[in-house]
């Protein structure tokens, strides 16, 4: 009898390409809210930025929770040295290539604009890892973070992985996702990572820089787990698709809390009064949007002509994307523009360009698809 987890998963497939379009359009408006980011506009678009605000509690965690479940696809059978030696080479030479290559322009034009380098890119190229790490120096991995974390994580949690597709943790994994079913234990899940965000982050320093990052560590693979658990089972999945419209109500009311409680224009600094009750709130208007987003999604369940063109695409789509929106964003904000046509533009110009460069080159180039993932 063929395991859940042995087929490929067309509603973890429609999930992936969703979230990683919504963070291209997140970071195509990255230019034009208060945030700092590489290239700054004069001027904020308010309406964009409490969109993205709302966006930002649940867009990255989404991911990694898809990544738990693609990581047990990705295991299937094999053994732990194959599984390794392809993580590698699908992520850690990615991750390699993107700092050498894709990564340096962003650099470049972020010190165009602080007026730190005058010259062209074929200047810079010398002095593109000058200085040690980012922001001093020139040497990130910037929007690519997330490969180092995914790949340190599934690394670190592989024997965990290994377990629960053997006999025995396969047997233990289906009591508990049952019994969480039945109990409806499922929103539980905001507990670690309420404990995780109240007491590690107001310790973590380095955020997406992996050393000294205890919160994000400890909450990606907390989301990493609950991925490779859900995604293998039909039972909670089932939950999911049942909780879907109490958890919208949850989210709903949680995040009207968080608006009019906290997002009143003040700094929340991690540790400080009302870090207990933020942390609470956060976390369970985290664990309600997870639910809403993953149990609308099961009805995406099925596969398509579009689906099979974009899978292969999602990966390369991540890597080119920050890059293309940095680049126009940087002669964009120049232009004397209507604001939401600078973020129009910038989003379209971003998904064309990387859709040219997988289709004319990625896709059809060997290396370049080894590259790219």
């Amino acid at each position: 009898m063929a395991h859940p987890m042995d087929e490929r998963r067309s509603d973890i497939d429609w999930l992936r390409v969703l979230a990683f379009s919504l963070l291209i359009l997140y970071h195509a408006g990255m230019p034009y809210v208060e945030w700092g980011w590489h290239i700054k506009n004069a001027e904020v678009w308010p309406a964009l930025q409490e969109v993205m605000r709302f966006v930002n509690r649940w867009r990255m965690p989404l991911i990694f929770l898809i990544s738990g479940g693609t990581v047990m696809l990705a295991l299937g059978r094999r053994g732990a040295g194959e599984f390794v030696l392809d993580r590698l080479k699908r992520i850690a030479l990615p991750l390699a290539f993107g700092m050498l290559v894709i990564v340096p322009p962003q650099i470049y034009f972020e010190r165009r604009q602080q007026g730190r380098f005058d010259g062209t890119f074929l200047d810079f190229l010398p002095h593109a890892f000058d200085g040690g790490a980012y922001p001093a120096g020139n040497i990130s991995w910037n929007h690519l973070w997330f490969l180092a974390y995914v790949l340190v994580l599934t690394l670190a949690l592989l024997p965990l992985f290994l377990w629960l597709r053997s006999e025995n943790g396969r047997a233990l994994a289906d009591r508990f996702s049952a019994a969480a079913a039945r109990w409806h234990l499922a929103p539980l899940l905001a507990l670690p990572l309420f404990a995780s965000q109240f007491v590690l982050l107001p310790i973590s320093v380095n955020r997406n820089g992996l050393v000294g990052d205890w919160y994000g560590l400890a909450a990606d693979a907390v989301l990493l787990l609950a991925g490779a658990l859900l995604y293998r089972s039909p039972v909670l999945l089932e939950w999911v698709r049942r909780a879907r419209w109490a958890a919208l109500a949850t989210g709903v009311a949680a995040y009207a809390v968080l608006e009019m409680t906290f997002f009143d224009g003040r700094a929340i600094v991690p540790g400080d009064q009302g870090w207990l009750a933020f942390s609470a709130v956060s976390s369970l208007n985290l664990v309600a949007w997870l639910i809403v987003i993953t149990g609308f999604a099961r009805h995406l369940a099925r596969p398509s002509a579009f689906l099979r063109y974009t899978t292969p695409a999602v990966y390369p789509f991540y890597i080119l994307h920050q890059t293309v929106a940095v680049v126009a964003a940087f002669y964009l904000v120049q232009a004397p523009l209507p604001l939401p046509l600078k973020y129009l533009l910038t989003a379209g110009i971003t998904f064309l360009a990387s859709w040219l460069a997988y289709e004319a080159l990625v896709r059809r180039v060997g290396i370049l698809r080894l590259l790219f993932g």
